[in-house]
């Protein structure tokens, strides 16, 4: 009976596993940045999660994801089997490229990466709609679904970047746009 509960109580904890206070610490790199909003922090926060754990990442945050997909499938791969990479930290020229772009897709109700009035300062460029919080942000951005060159999972995992700007408006179609100018 005692051996049983064991079993139990090990396999439960085994699956629900959970980030740690180290690690939320280690990839909250704005956390002191006062102009950005809590959701924009949140976005930096759960990139710098998958590029720093990203098989744990996998097991944490990829439970509630369509299993089914080949976005899915494909992401899961890459995640257990890339290579840590170090944090993103803010550049303050690349979140006003990012403020400034998101707020012309919001007022005009856009897609996409076309600019008509804002200047680029980046080296890539993630957008994302319809979410409400950074984490729902960066889940759609590296399942990167119905996108098959997979640019913009690539974007956030790839060790090149080092900083980003990102900026969370009120989109009129979608209800939210999120833009992230990696530099």
């Amino acid at each position: 009976m005692k051996l049983s509960l064991l079993f139990i109580l090990f396999s439960t904890l085994a699956i629900c596993q959970t980030w740690t206070a180290e690690e939320l610490a280690k990839s909250n790199t704005c956390e002191k940045i006062n102009y950005l909003t809590k959701n924009e922090k949140e976005a930096i926060q759960y990139v710098n999660l998958a590029r720093m754990y990203p098989a744990k990442y996998a097991k944490i945050e990829l439970v509630d994801a369509d299993k089914t997909t080949t976005y899915y499938k494909s992401l899961v791969k890459t995640l257990n089997s890339m290579t840590p990479v170090l944090p993103l930290t803010i550049d303050k020229k690349a979140y006003e490229s990012a403020k400034c772009f998101a707020l012309e897709q919001a007022k005009s109700g856009e897609t996409g990466h076309d600019r008509e009035n804002c200047e680029s300062y980046f080296f890539g460029e993630c957008c994302s709609y319809g979410k409400g919080t950074g984490r729902g942000v960066v889940m759609q951005l590296l399942v990167d679904n119905g996108v098959p060159s997979l640019g913009h999972r690539k974007i956030c995992l790839t060790a090149g970047y080092t900083a980003v700007g990102v900026s969370f408006q009120d989109h009129k179609v979608y209800g939210s746009c999120c833009v992230l100018d990696f530099v």
